[in-house]
């Protein structure tokens, strides 16, 4: 990543995934840094796993995602705020959120855990989702959750070994499905009688069952159902409870006989079997609606006949009736986020106000320009989107890369964007032409510190041995007259602005692997992070040293300078956070409260050290990584995939895994602005998510 000045050498750290965005939090810890303060960036929306409605005030809503988190809004989904995390792992998937009837401030939600040993459980918040503790069945996959409606101490839980009760608001739990039935297991969704909290309904992967005596016995009820059904979703009719809806894999089902007998609703076509959810209105029972797989099906009538009232390409996975007149409809999908229609489901319209969940792949800030952002996005509409105003509008550039392509994003000091391609190779955003083009040759002769500038120039005029460049660039950086890229082939320099490359020697080595590369704007100074150590020149490359990690350490990984102290730098390695005080001579590890565990990333901004942890959480420090110190929160509890010093000192950019990039505010002392002779290595924050050291 480029320099940036003659004390700093700029990184370019990993960054990744997700964001919420119109919303201001305060967070506060001891003496190291205290209030600092949280701006929320875009782009707005992402997936939505559950949607939940207060039964006594219709406005108030509640949304479940894939890690845990939970989001309300109070204005029948006009704006959202995320509340809290109702599970503490970061591959919790909210599957049910249900809220008590006579207090919409005691929710309960379910989850499984997204790894190959199931996990999850039943929680409960009193204070409306800000603060979540364990309510049973802990360590259990629960695929469904519902509360009775007449009685709502009662709730039933499904999980992947069968149905368990709770009569005392989920302080204790009962298995009422037997034990190791191989049929009776393997939830997917529940119902409650309305008037009888002893009437259960349960959906499994393989067909539906019935209990009239809460649980005592169980009768399967799958007459008129297509064989092998899984069944994901039920619906009691409000207000004649023998009227029950049944969503499968092979359909939709209706019964009027208290699931007696099935029919399968006509109008859904077969392709869009996979309905997740099926919701009454309740001013209106005879207006029913499915989030499909294949878009928002509705029905006027009972579900006689059915219509699609969204694009096809929509997969909604929940649906829920607001406040209105009519009532407002509320969908959560899996790439457009939240949508409203006021008119009966009949248009759409955005409702991401607030919630910003998107799946960062990759990410670039130009600190020649505050403000110049671009994201790669994993299961959005447009993979590639960016802002020229700091995360207030984004916009998708132009057709060309892939989400599934990038691995890291600079930002060139002319302010182009350059993307690494996992694959290998390198494309360059032509603005001009609105697209992504293939940019750079390689030019394949040997260089040694002996004879470079004689064989580099028989290179250029050699047109014959020049190829495409097909390295994979793990790192880019920038001096004021040359450009560099670590490959696993060795170091490449570029004196013609990315347009060709050559192999510059790293001390004896033509071919050494090169991580990561620092460069100070004069170019002279060089620090180069490969598999066999530290290597520096302050030469521009004529000589070098090599400088060591502890052999505890695991090997550095990534380098790090601090702006304004020449002395000081930091490495990221395998084992842990290290600190040079002397520039580079000795080492130490990073102690005084902050673990010896792997650190994804690294940034210092007036005078504040913050390292975001691969295990989760973001740790602080105000002394130079003397003493360090977690930063509490909801929001600063996540998973960082990277943390970068925006222009204004004291101000970081965090790149939550899960809730997107944020604009963190430090107090305390503030360095001097930096300024160089070309723009900031900031310009290249970048990443694919969570990549293995």
């Amino acid at each position: 990543m480029s320099g940036c000045g003659d004390t700093l050498f700029c990184a370019a750290p990993l960054l990744t995934m997700r964001i919420p965005i119109a919303l201001l939090l305060l967070a506060s810890f001891a003496a190291s840094a205290r209030g600092q303060t949280w701006k929320p960036l875009g782009p707005p929306g992402g997936d939505v796993r559950a949607l939940a409605v207060d039964p006594a005030r219709r406005a108030r809503l509640f949304l479940g995602t894939a890690d845990g988190h939970i989001f309300g809004s109070e204005d029948s989904g006009a704006h959202w705020t995320l509340l809290g995390r109702a599970s503490s792992q970061f591959n919790a998937v909210i599957t049910a959120i249900v809220v008590d009837p006579r207090d919409g401030n005691v929710l309960f939600a379910c989850s499984w855990t997204r790894d190959a040993a199931p996990g999850g459980g039943v929680f409960r918040s009193g204070d409306g989702g800000r603060t979540w503790a364990p309510a049973g069945l802990a360590g259990q996959a629960v695929r469904a959750l519902a509360v009775a409606p007449s009685d709502p101490d009662v709730l039933v839980a499904g999980t992947l070994d069968g149905v368990y009760s709770s009569r005392d608001g989920a302080k204790t739990w009962q298995r009422i499905s037997p034990a190791r039935d191989q049929e009776l297991r393997n939830l997917d969704s529940l119902a409650i009688d309305p008037h009888d909290p002893h009437t259960i309904y349960a959906g499994t992967f393989h067909l539906p069952w019935k209990t009239a005596d809460g649980g005592r016995t169980w009768h399967p009820i799958h007459e008129g159902m297509i064989d092998d059904s899984d069944v994901m979703s039920l619906l009691v009719d409000a207000e004649n409870s023998r009227h029950i809806y049944a969503s499968a894999c092979s359909g939709i089902y209706r019964s009027d006989d208290a699931a007696a007998q099935w029919r399968k609703i006509q109008g859904i076509p077969y392709t869009a079997r996979r309905t997740y959810a099926i919701t009454q209105d309740p001013a209106q029972p005879g207006s029913v609606y499915a989030a499909t797989s294949e878009g928002l099906w509705k029905t006027a009538d009972g579900g006689m006949t059915w219509r699609r009232t969204t694009p096809e390409n929509w997969v909604v996975n929940a649906v829920v009736i607001a406040e209105g007149h009519p009532g407002r409809v509320v969908i959560g999908t899996e790439e457009q986020g939240l949508l409203t229609s006021d008119d009966a489901g009949e248009h759409f319209a955005d409702a991401n106000s607030g919630f910003v969940h998107r799946q960062i792949l990759a990410l670039g800030l130009d600190a020649n320009h505050p403000g110049r952002i671009l994201a790669v996005l994993a299961h959005a509409p447009e993979p590639v989107l960016a802002t020229q105003d700091d995360g207030r509008t984004w916009s998708a550039p132009g057709p060309g890369l892939r989400a599934d392509e990038a691995l890291r994003i600079y930002s060139a000091p002319e302010s182009a964007w350059w993307v690494s391609l996992a694959k290998g190779g390198l494309l360059r955003y032509d603005a001009a032409k609105t697209s992504w083009k293939p940019t750079g040759v390689a030019l394949e002769l040997p260089v040694s510190t002996a004879d470079a500038a004689a064989r580099h120039k028989t290179a250029v005029r050699a047109t014959g041995i020049q190829k495409p460049l097909t390295d994979v660039v793990a790192d880019l950086a920038f001096s004021s007259n040359e450009w560099y890229a670590a490959t696993g082939r060795g170091l490449l320099v570029s004196t013609d602005h990315g347009v060709t490359w050559r192999r510059k020697a790293v001390g004896p080595l033509d071919t050494l692997p090169v991580q990561s590369i620092r460069v100070s704007a004069d170019g002279r100074r060089l620090r180069v992070v490969s598999l066999s150590g530290l290597v520096f020149s302050d030469d521009g490359g004529s000589t070098w040293t090599w400088h060591d990690l502890p052999l505890s350490s695991g090997g550095a990984v990534t380098l790090y300078g601090v702006p304004g102290d020449a002395q000081t730098m930091v490495a990221i390695a395998r084992n842990g956070l290290y600190i040079s005080r002397d520039a580079g001579s000795t080492w130490q590890l990073a102690a005084s409260g902050l673990p010896a565990t792997p650190v994804q990333d690294f940034a210092a901004s007036g005078g504040v050290f913050v390292a975001a942890m691969r295990t989760g959480g973001l740790y602080v420090s105000a002394d130079a990584g003397r003493t360090w110190e977690r930063v509490p929160g909801t929001l600063a509890d996540g998973l960082f995939a990277a943390v970068a010093p925006a222009s204004e000192p004291g101000v970081i950019f965090a790149a939550s895994a899960t809730e997107g990039l944020y604009e963190v505010r430090w107090p305390g002392p503030k360095a001097e602005k930096r300024t160089s002779a070309v723009p900031s290595a900031r310009q290249s924050v970048v990443a694919k998510a969570f990549p293995s050291h």
